[in-house]
Order: structure tokens, then C-alpha cells, then sequence
């Protein structure tokens, strides 16, 4: 072969090749993504295609200003490539795209399926536009990860939750096949080396599944899932349900599928944020998908614990902050300063421009009025022991030397404002402080001088973000502040930690209502300071207070999922208690257990995340009030024959009368 040949036939290979990577790794244009439904149906959305002859091309077509309505046939077909069903449907003029919908009965959860797009003038189905695959699964199934069963009965991907068959695997091989590639003792989440490789065990730099995240399994739901699914030996949260889960703050996305009357958060992406009851349907923020990433932050977060909440749940810390609708706020918002005039939703935000408001020097003259309900306040320091009398002050500074300078004597922090606009005051508060201090600048906290500069790199002042406060001799120079409000809650392994403060062992202060702030990030309506008023934020409705550590959301609800087995009644008992040896629900008697579910099962399936079945919580804090006429505090409950307890749910638990 000559090199003129030669040189010839390697051009048209590298063309070929150019050519058809450039088809391999093409965005698909028509955005053809199936969706599970909770209903057991599959959503199937696609765009038109301005590349399309037969379409409208906004470069060339100037009138009508709209797409044309052409018509497209999306086939379903099963996992051995056989056709199901097929359903047409017209392309939207204004928005330039269509979805078509299969209902739950041509389809079997768990199974595979692949959609086809094609023109319906294709009358032969011979030219394929686009094709993706699906799978359909219970929400509420203890396999709702898994991708169905080969022919012999084998799960399909249940390792590594690739629900789209793409099989894409992780460069550390995270979540695939029961395999952990050893990354030197690094940290998946958060606390990375300078030489990490931690970014692989989520990422894929050129061959990711889908998305701006680079992630490499197709959703923050199944990417998440790949190894909190109990394959890798991380946190499964998909255990099945066991004694130990009752007590526990999170409880369980294994719910059961018949008789439990279990509920979860669908964490998986069918929902957007503004499903949440009591929650903000006004859009922004709350139009996004609900998954794991709405409360869990993949790269870590203030939290000291391994749960690795959102420091800022819903872009709290990025929204100003409005005492009254109509007033105008300017704040920091990307690489610019941003204009807004306030609405009613602003009240929630947790940005705080301090634009009309002084920082105050000294406790003595703090205002009266809830008009700024988080304020600085400056104090100071007297000695070693008024630092170690602070829990929050002696976690930041341990054991202060006395004998250096500065002293850390002058400290500033923040103060919200606690009760109504007559009895209320404002307390000390510890909500951290958010630190965003990379693009794009909308959740940073500021401290400034006369001049408006920051004095946060002042060698001066330490600024201790994590629990809200700034200590040392620059406190003096500090005249103004831009405070962005973040969450931080600690948690513990016991569930009481979080409402009960007589633990002073373990007890956190402030952890039970940094939870129940956290809740109502998505549940807005639900946050109250007090039970004595109308205080939500949207009804005015009255309302249990929650903002505080004696009673919150955990208190009665779990965060991720909950079912008979993990319920309790008034007396705290569970499951597992009744169904031990010689109590009411012996499990070695047969029929018992069923009888223990049944007796725990909520009596309404859509049981909220309860902690409690039915509403026996109510029954547990209010029971032993002489309201109740015929309580269980004089007589023995029917059907375990136990006393009424006394006492506080969660907490230890003493029988009151016989």
C-alpha cells in the first residue's frame, strides 16, 4: 500500500471514528426520560427537535413563532425486546413538548423496559429518534431499589441501583458488586486530602450518567442508593426494621407492602419540594425535586454527626429576610448586589441584611420589639469560668489561656427574638452560621466596620461560624453585619437527646429546635414559637410550639420512613416489646405476630411518618389528665393488660396506678 493510499484510508477512519463518537456522545436532543409514578404508572416526557425537518427551527423559520405540532409514536417495550404497547402523542406549540403516560395495568414493577420514540408518519417504526430505558417500582416495596429479576430469579442491578441500564460503574467501584475500592482511609463525604480521590466515588469526569453533577448513576436518588443500599457496608437505609430502629431519629424506607400501613418520604425524585404538607407552594426553591440531597449534603456539613444534614435547607441562608411585604432589600447574590421587594415568603428567609438596624453594644440595651428577630448583641467575657459556663463558647474555644493577648474578653452574637409581640424577648441563639465563601456568594455571613469592610480576615477576630458567635478584640470594631442563619443539629444515638434536657449528659442545647427548623424548611406552616397563639407562618392556625427542646418534630415523626413494626403505643411499647417471651404477643405462639401488627398497623394507611400509631402520642403526654373519663390510669388496657405509664414519650417511663 502506498502512503498516498495509506494517508487516504486512515483520513476516512479518524472521520469515521470522529463521526461516530460524535453520534455516541451526543446529548439525546428529543430528552426522552421515563418517570415511576407512585401510582405504579410511567410518565414519559420528550422535547421536540429544532434539528427535526419537520419541526420548527427558530434559525430559519421566522413565522409562526411556535413549534409544529408533529406527531410521535413512543413504544414500550419488555426486558426480551418484545412490544408491549404503543402510545402517540403531538408536540405542544408553545412549549415544544408532549409526554405520553402507560397506566399501571401493561406494566409489573420491578420488571425492565425500554421506550422507543418515532415519528407516527413512520408507520414502520423503521427510524429510531431516541431510546431510553425504565423500570417501574412500589414505592412502598422493601425492593423499591432494585431493578426486577433475571430468568432465574436473580435481582438485576440490586447492587448498584442502576435503573436506567446504563451499567456504569464508578472509577472506586462504589456500590458495584458488593466492592469497596480502598481509597487510603479518605472520606466519601466531606473532610478530603489534598491528594483525594474521594470526587471518584460519586463522579465520572467524561462518562457520567446524566446531568450537570457528572454523577455516575442516572439521579441523586439511585447515586446515593449504589451504596446506601446495604452492599458497600455504608449506613443502609434500606435495613430491614429491627428493635434498635425504634428508637432511632431517622427510621426506615423498608416499608412493608401489605398490613403495615407504613409511610416515606419519597426521596426518589416524583416529588417536588412544595408536596410537603404545610409547606410553601408559592414556587422559587420549593419547585425543585425532592431526593436524598434535600436534606443530606454529599459533601459534607456543619453537622458533627455522621447524617450529614443541610447546613441550609431550601437556600434559607440566601433568602433576605422581610419583616413586612413591600420593603426593599438589597443583598450580596452571585457576583453582584441584588434588588428585591419583599413579599409574605421573604418572612421565612434567614438572610439578614441588618440594613435599619445597629449592632447593639451591650445586653442592657437590646430592642423591645420583634422587628429584627435575629440581632448581634455585644458582650463580654469576664474570666475562664463565664467561658466555660457556655456550652457553645467552651466547644469552640476549650481551655483558654488566659495569659495570652488578646484575650479572647469581647465576644458578638446573635440574638432572635423568642414569643410574642408583648411577653416576647429576645435569647440567645446559636444557629450556625452559614460560610459560603466560594462562588456564588449568597450565604455568608459578614462582620463590618464603620466603612462597610469585613473584618472577617482580621487577624483579631475569630469568627466561629459552626456555633454562631465571633470572639476577640475586633469585636470592638464591629458596627454593622450581614448574617446569613444556617442549621446545625446534633444528634446523637438516642432520639431523646433531641427533646429531652434533663440528659445533661449527652444533651445538646438548642438541638431539638434546630431540628424542628430543619423540618420546617419544606413543612413551613408547622414552625411555631409558642401554643398559646396563632404563630404559623401561612394559616395562622394554632399549633403545638415547636421551636422548642421539650417538644419537637422528632418527638413524634420519624425523618425517613416509618411502619407497624417500628410504631409505638401510648405506653412506648413496640413490636418488638409485646412480641418477646410471655408478653401479650408471644411471637412463639402462632398467629401472634400477625396479631402484633395489627395491633400496631396505623389505623390510617397514610400514617404521616408516625412515631406513634394512630394518635396514641396524643394518649402518652395526655392520658393521665382526669379529662379522660375511664382512662387506662385506674384500669388495665384490654388488650395488654398494662397500666397507663406516666412520664414524657421517648423518655423513661414509670407505671403510674394500678
Amino acid at each position: 500500500m502506498s502512503k498516498l493510499k495509506l494517508s487516504f484510508s486512515l483520513l476516512i477512519t479518524i472521520l469515521l471514528v470522529g463521526i461516530l463518537s460524535t453520534a455516541a456522545f451526543a446529548k439525546d436532543p428529543y430528552g426522552l426520560k421515563p418517570v415511576s409514578n407512585s401510582d405504579l404508572s410511567l410518565t414519559v416526557p420528550f422535547n421536540g427537535n429544532t434539528a427535526d425537518p419537520v419541526d420548527y427551527n427558530p434559525k430559519t423559520d421566522t413565522t409562526p413563532a411556535s413549534y409544529n405540532a408533529v406527531s410521535f409514536d413512543v413504544v414500550l417495550k419488555d426486558s426480551t425486546g418484545a412490544e408491549v404497547t404503543t402510545k402517540s402523542a403531538t408536540i405542544d406549540t408553545t412549549s415544544g413538548k408532549a409526554s405520553v403516560v402507560f397506566a399501571k395495568g401493561v406494566l409489573t414493577p420491578g420488571d425492565t423496559y425500554s421506550v422507543s420514540l418515532y415519528h407516527t408518519t413512520d408507520t414502520a417504526h423503521a427510524t429510531l429518534l431516541s431510546k431510553s430505558s425504565a423500570v417501574v417500582y412500589d414505592p412502598s416495596n422493601a425492593d423499591m431499589y432494585k431493578a426486577g429479576t433475571d430468568a432465574n430469579g436473580n435481582p438485576i442491578n440490586s447492587t448498584h441501583v442502576d435503573v436506567t441500564g446504563s451499567g456504569y460503574k464508578n472509577a472506586n467501584l462504589t456500590g458495584y458488586d458488593n466492592t469497596r475500592k480502598n481509597r487510603s482511609g479518605q472520606k466519601v463525604h466531606g473532610f478530603y486530602q489534598n491528594n483525594t480521590n474521594s470526587c471518584a466515588s460519586c463522579h465520572q469526569t467524561h462518562t457520567a450518567a446524566n446531568g450537570e453533577s457528572l454523577l455516575f448513576k442516572d439521579g441523586v436518588y439511585s447515586t446515593c442508593s449504589a451504596c446506601h443500599d446495604g452492599t458497600t457496608g455504608a449506613y443502609n437505609s434500606f435495613a430491614p426494621v429491627s428493635a434498635d430502629m425504634t428508637s432511632s431519629i431517622d427510621g426506615t424506607f423498608n416499608v412493608q407492602t401489605a398490613g403495615h400501613n407504613g409511610s416515606l418520604h419519597e426521596a426518589d425524585g416524583s416529588l417536588k419540594v412544595s408536596a410537603a404538607p404545610g409547606g410553601n407552594k408559592l414556587g422559587g426553591q420549593y419547585d425543585q425535586e425532592f431526593d436524598c440531597a434535600s436534606c443530606h449534603a454529599a459533601h459534607g456539613s456543619g453537622s458533627a454527626g455522621e447524617n450529614n444534614l443541610n447546613t441550609d435547607p431550601m437556600g434559607w441562608g440566601s433568602t433576605p429576610y422581610a419583616s413586612a411585604a413591600g420593603q426593599k432589600i438589597t443583598y450580596f447574590k452571585g457576583h453582584s448586589m441584588a434588588t428585591i421587594t419583599t413579599t409574605i415568603d421573604n418572612k421565612n428567609g434567614k438572610l439578614f441584611t441588618f440594613a435599619n438596624a445597629d449592632i447593639v453594644n451591650g445586653v442592657a440595651n437590646i430592642p423591645t420589639t420583634e422587628t429584627f428577630p435575629y440581632i448581634l448583641v455585644k458582650t463580654s467575657l469576664a474570666d475562664q469560668n463565664a467561658v466555660n459556663a457556655n456550652f457553645f463558647y467552651k466547644r469552640a474555644l476549650g481551655t483558654v489561656d488566659t495569659t495570652k493577648t488578646p484575650f479572647p474578653i469581647q465576644v458578638i452574637q446573635t440574638y432572635r427574638w423568642a414569643g410574642d409581640s408583648t411577653t416576647g424577648s429576645y435569647v440567645a441563639d446559636y444557629s450556625l452560621w452559614n460560610r459560603e465563601e466560594g462562588y456564588p456568594f449568597v450565604a455568608n455571613t459578614v462582620l463590618k466596620d464603620v466603612n462597610g469592610k469585613s473584618l472577617n480576615m482580621d487577624p483579631n477576630l475569630q469568627v466561629v461560624y459552626r456555633d454562631a458567635f465571633a470572639y476577640g478584640s475586633a469585636v470592638a470594631n464591629i458596627d454593622s453585619a450581614v448574617v446569613s442563619i444556617g442549621i446545625d443539629v446534633e444528634t446523637t444515638g438516642n432520639i431523646a437527646d433531641l427533646y429531652d434536657s434533663t440528659r445533661t449528659a449527652t444533651f445538646v442545647p438548642d438541638s431539638g429546635t434546630e431540628m424542628s427548623k430543619y423540618c420546617a424548611s419544606c413543612h413551613v406552616d408547622y414552625a411555631s414559637n409558642t401554643r398559646t397563639d396563632n404563630t404559623g407562618v401561612y394559616t395562622l392556625a394554632h399549633r403545638h410550639a415547636t421551636l422548642q427542646d421539650k417538644l419537637t418534630c422528632v418527638r413524634c415523626h420519624y425523618a425517613h420512613g416509618s411502619e407497624a413494626q417500628i410504631m409505638h403505643d401510648a405506653n412506648d411499647n413496640t413490636y418488638f416489646d409485646l412480641t418477646a417471651a410471655t408478653k401479650v404477643f408471644d411471637a412463639s405462639v402462632t398467629g401472634n405476630t400477625d396479631k402484633a401488627i395489627s395491633y400496631f398497623a396505623d389505623p390510617n394507611p397514610s400514617s404521616a411518618l408516625k412515631r406513634y400509631t394512630g394518635m396514641s402520642v396524643c394518649y402518652a403526654c395526655h392520658g393521665k389528665g382526669e379529662q379522660f373519663i375511664g382512662s387506662n390510669s385506674d384500669k388495665a388496657d384490654t388488650i395488654t393488660g398494662e397500666f397507663l405509664k406516666g412520664g414524657d414519650p421517648g423518655a423513661a417511663r414509670t407505671v403510674i396506678s394500678k
